[in-house]
């Protein structure tokens, strides 16, 4: 399947949002997964998973511009697709992001059709792909949203934002999944409160990602996937337990609600329970 990560404005922790929940969603469900991200020269995927890790040498071969360069030569294979990433876990790759400097050449309307197809094509060796995409209403993000099977949209407990996106008409038949990042569950507007407001936003296809200063850190300090997969069962007792509980109930949930989209009964149902309900 083909997931993307998306927000329709900036700063609301996309990327931060799509490692902690590809690490633990490849560590829970043993499932073989990929991350890519469409930014030109944002790829803020590579320095959390990989470090400082700038050589041209060491993306010569690997990352969306050796694919490209497969798919261009008209004979690509899934060999090679595989080649192009890079093992970060048991079950978790990268498809690191562009390194070419011609911006211009990169962002035209031909490379961005031929990076959805592969992508697409991505999505037939791998269980899950996780794209993260540029936030906002641009065009290029808007035909990924299209083209994949859904989309964790990540928000903020912002009623502005909520008024904004959720009237948007353009969305209403999406196969969405909405995630609150750096959540706060003493706020007025918490998960149920939400959900009582925004019909659209059910128990079943919502999640959360707590405020944790040590999981930014980790982000920092390039150790994000240890962080997640070391502390993923951690105790009451663990200084990030409410982050990581909620984590964990979130792809609980993203996973029923993956596979609903499987078998075609995606919708709003009030059987799960939210974390902190």
């Amino acid at each position: 399947m083909n997931i993307a990560f998306w927000s329709p404005m900036h700063g609301t922790g996309t990327t931060s949002a799509l490692l902690a929940v590809a690490a633990a969603y490849g560590e829970m469900e043993g499932k073989k997964l990929l991350l890519s991200q469409t930014h030109y020269n944002l790829n803020n995927l590579e320095y959390p998973l990989l470090g400082d890790v700038r050589e041209d040498d060491f993306f010569r071969d690997t990352g969306i511009d050796a694919a490209l360069r497969h798919f261009k030569s008209g004979n690509v294979t899934d060999t090679q697709l595989s080649d192009c990433t890079i093992k970060i876990g048991k079950n978790l790759y990268l498809l690191a992001g562009t390194h070419s400097s011609n911006r211009e050449g990169f962002e035209n309307d031909m490379v961005e059709s031929m990076i959805i197809h592969i992508l697409l094509l991505y999505g037939q060796y791998y269980d899950v792909v996780f794209t993260d995409t540029n936030s906002g209403f641009g065009v290029y993000s808007m035909k990924i949203l299209e083209e994949c099977d859904a989309v964790v949209v990540s928000l903020n407990q912002n009623l502005f934002m909520l008024d904004s996106f959720l009237d948007n008409e353009r969305f209403k038949d999406k196969k969405m999944f909405y995630l609150f990042t750096d959540y706060d569950s003493r706020r007025k507007y918490n998960i149920k409160n939400i959900s009582a407001k925004y019909k659209q936003i059910g128990k079943n296809n919502s999640g959360i990602i707590p405020h944790s200063a040590r999981f930014a850190d980790s982000i920092c300090d390039k150790k994000t996937y240890r962080y997640i997969t070391d502390n993923l069962d951690c105790d009451s007792d663990h200084a990030d337990y409410e982050f990581f509980t909620g984590l964990k109930s979130t792809i609980d949930k993203l996973k029923i609600f993956l596979e609903s989209i499987k078998s075609g009964s995606a919708g709003k149902t009030e059987d799960a329970q939210w974390y902190g309900s």
